[in-house]
């Protein structure tokens, strides 16, 4: 069709599968290519669930792979259906046994890399399902077995290889700074860190005032929880823990004002006299608080063999 002398042409939407995709791979142009190209990626991944396949091709998009258990009304993968609670008696309106439209069945679920907008009810799958299938689990084992740049959630299974590192603009001196190269100040309730000072120019982000510009771009720095020696610590307080009550166990941390330090709490004392040990996997430096306890000689051992030093002078890092 040719409207004063410019051709207007129709254009068509078509659902696809990756086989009838692939018979058009290199024919089309190039918006039609990039959906053919994305569609050979996802399926790259090769998991038997194509819900797997889509949230590790967004948590390469993103950086990240996060979770979070939510309600969910309904279940692809097994016979969880929306359905809603009956009432229980009859009235004017209803007799007994009928559906209640205002009170839909949820179930338990969980939802991968959700953002900003949340809808009520909608997740990936049942929390059967995915711990049927060990969905988190065959995910994060694929993240590490194929060392993709993916910062992978806090959990009880793996630590993931590589932590996001976001870049921001200086508002001063206007270079791309990474947050982990940047020096940190106290949150203004005293609970927690953030990243604050440039470290090129040393202007500093304060609340209520000028602050650094986000952007959309980020790189990766080496997960200091995945590194052999935090794992043997880590896995020595696990079997130290074991069979005892919990106020003769040892609490392994990470600090959160420093991906680079880790400290071993004792649960039978109060927070300002509960430490044992701490270090540093960046200064390579360790410092003893409690000398008699009977798992510092197993620990000193380990962090000594990855050229670890005592630090008596100087504590590394406070809580």
């Amino acid at each position: 069709m040719k409207k004063r002398g410019v051709k207007i042409e129709k254009r068509f939407a078509i659902n696809l599968s990756l086989d009838d995709l692939l018979k058009l791979d290199g024919n089309v142009e190039e918006a039609a290519q990039k959906v053919i190209d994305e569609a050979k990626k996802e399926s790259s991944y090769g998991f038997d669930l194509p819900v797997m396949n889509e949230i590790l091709k967004q948590a390469e998009k993103q950086g990240k792979l996060t979770w979070s258990h939510k309600q969910i009304n309904s279940c692809d993968y097994c016979d969880k259906k929306r359905d809603y609670y009956v009432y229980p008696r009859s009235s004017r309106n209803h007799r007994k046994g009928d559906k209640n439209y205002d009170k839909p069945i949820y179930y338990r679920g969980i939802k991968f890399n959700e953002g900003f907008i949340v809808f009520k009810g909608m997740g990936d799958m049942c929390w059967d399902c995915c711990t049927k299938h060990k969905v988190k689990e065959r995910l994060i084992d694929y993240i590490i077995n194929n060392d993709l740049k993916v910062q992978v959630m806090k959990n009880d299974y793996k630590p993931g290889k590589y932590l996001k590192d976001d870049i921001r603009i200086c508002f001063d001196c206007g270079e791309e700074i990474l947050e982990s190269q940047m020096s940190k100040e106290r949150t203004l309730m005293g609970d927690g860190y953030y990243p604050s000072g440039c470290p090129k120019c040393g202007a500093k982000s304060i609340p209520f005032g000028p602050s650094h510009k986000t952007s959309n771009k980020f790189g990766f720095i080496k997960n200091p929880e995945a590194f052999e020696e935090v794992l043997k610590v880590k896995h020595i307080i696990e079997d130290y823990n074991k069979d005892k009550d919990r106020s003769n166990q040892i609490s392994f941390f990470q600090y959160s004002s420093s991906n680079y330090s880790f400290g071993l709490d004792r649960y039978d004392l109060p927070s300002w006299n509960a430490r044992v040990l701490d270090f540093n996997t960046n200064s390579k430096k360790y410092k003893i608080s409690d000398k008699n306890h009977p798992i510092i000689s197993v620990i000193v051992n380990v962090l000594s063999n990855y050229d670890y030093l005592d630090n008596e002078e100087n504590q590394i890092h406070k809580r």
